[in-house]
């Protein structure tokens, strides 16, 4: 990988549905040679997907959270089961290292869903909730 390939990955980042032939006046390459990187990045598994992100205030998910959990680890099985099946107020979810053992990105519509959320977290975890108060970039 070189530095033209990580000019094509910051593009792709901002917009995974730009045309290549914009991508290539951007990277001063030509569009089958941009195709050619491309592919190569998603062989190598560089590129593992493609994406879109939403606007979560319009889709009225208005409580963005991250909520660090810390549980036993005979618990572990049982709260792994519950966040799998809260997955619809779950963005992403991560094994972290310290204190606490995971840390959710949760959204939700309502402070009522999130307490709702917190109330059955209990029953598996002691939790810690940070809220977003804005997203900076």
């Amino acid at each position: 990988m070189d530095n033209t390939d990580l000019k094509i990955l910051k593009q792709l980042n901002r917009d995974s549905r730009i045309k290549k032939n914009k991508l290539a006046k951007l990277v001063n390459l030509t569009p089958p040679a941009v195709a050619t990187r491309i592919e190569q990045l998603e062989d190598e598994k560089i590129i593992k997907k493609y994406t879109i992100e939403v606007d979560l205030d319009k889709m009225g998910y208005n409580f963005q959270v991250f909520i660090q959990t810390k549980m036993d680890y005979r618990s572990n099985k049982k709260y792994l089961n519950f966040i799998h099946s809260k997955r619809n107020f779950i963005r992403h979810h991560y094994k972290i290292s310290g204190q606490m053992n995971y840390m959710i990105h949760g959204a939700f519509r309502s402070n009522s869903e999130l307490n709702d959320f917190l109330t059955e977290l209990e029953k598996y975890a002691n939790y810690q909730v940070l809220n977003v108060i804005s997203e900076l970039i």
